[in-house]
């Protein structure tokens, strides 16, 4: 498999859905379709995962550490790039709070790459890694975690160049977005959106794009969010060698736990809603932990600060294991 090639451009187009509130104030709404990535039934983890993968090998280690739940994007592609590109790869996966494992077809995914699963509360997270670390190092691999420092800067790094498609969309076709909506897990995807805003050649110019990026929290409370945030967009402008005006800085984060909705994973009807209609009337599988939720939180977000006639992008961040997780239980 040539790994250079898992990852595309991803359209951007109108999205019309015959519900009036996502019509709300003559506000118009459009999508960019990331979860069509073509590897590993897409999304931004493809994106996160390649990156990840390249810097591995980039750095001569040979052995993946992921961390997660088995269920969650990011441990099936990085998985599946393993299993693909014969990698050793060990999934640290956090137990439910009940010290359970929901079954999911992620998780099934996962155990079918041939991953090797080690499952903690996540107050053990550190000493397991540490010892998984050792462990490998003692047989004679040079593992790579997926939370050290350089991992989370490669990761940015995939939604920086997404921000320049999004930025070559708007220049070529004369559509300016005035806000862009995504799914705020981690914190990669969105921190590296708002470091491609500001290296665009077009930040700040008049007349030029200057859509305002919108984080939807699908878990973390506000400072939590916040803090990894900054700390991202610290490790990758240090990786860079460059310093950023620190008011332009932090007029570009905007993040809100507002429409969390009690915690990862945890969903209401109007979620509920949005998932059933939007592939009903579009053909476009939302999921209730990212998109789905993002979705919701978007159009609450856009109601509650009064927004009119705007260009609003939803970034569709993936999930369509997840989407299969919904149809199954309802």
């Amino acid at each position: 498999m040539n790994i250079a090639h898992t990852v595309f451009e991803t359209p951007i187009h109108e999205l019309t859905v015959p519900i009036d509130d996502y019509k709300y104030n003559g506000n118009k709404f459009y999508i960019k379709r990331d979860d069509l990535q073509p590897f590993s039934f897409g999304g931004n983890k493809v994106r996160i995962a390649q990156k990840v993968i390249l810097d591995m090998k980039a750095k001569g280690k040979d052995c993946l550490i992921t961390y997660g739940n088995i269920r969650s994007n990011l441990c099936r592609t990085t998985s599946n790039f393993c299993c693909a590109l014969n990698i050793p790869c060990y999934v640290i996966s956090v137990l439910d709070d009940d010290h359970g494992c929901t079954k999911a077809f992620n998780g099934s995914m996962v155990r079918s790459f041939g991953a090797n699963v080690v499952t903690c509360a996540k107050a053990d997270v550190p000493q397991v890694v540490a010892k998984l670390k050792a462990d490998l190092i003692a047989k004679g691999y040079n593992p790579y975690y997926i939370k050290d420092d350089e991992a989370e800067v490669a990761s940015c790094r995939a939604y920086i160049e997404a921000y320049g498609e999004i930025d070559r969309y708007q220049i070529d076709s004369g559509c300016h977005f005035d806000y862009i909506f995504l799914a705020s897990g981690s914190g990669t995807t969105q921190a590296g959106m708002i470091i491609g805003k500001l290296l665009s050649p077009h930040y700040g110019q008049a007349g030029l794009p200057d859509p305002k990026i919108v984080g939807i929290s699908i878990s973390r409370a506000y400072q939590r969010g916040m803090d990894v945030l900054n700390l991202h967009l610290d490790r990758v402008f240090n990786d860079m060698g460059i310093t950023v005006d620190s008011e332009k800085r932090v007029k570009e984060i905007i993040y809100t736990d507002d429409y969390v909705l009690g915690g990862y994973s945890l969903s209401n009807d109007d979620v509920d809603k949005i998932c059933t209609n939007m592939v009903k009337y579009n053909g476009i599988e939302c999921d209730q932990t990212y998109t789905g939720k993002a979705f919701n939180g978007m159009i609450n977000y856009i109601k509650d600060k009064d927004i009119k006639n705007a260009n609003i992008l939803f970034v569709h961040t993936g999930g369509l294991p997840l989407f299969f997780d919904y149809i199954r239980d309802k």
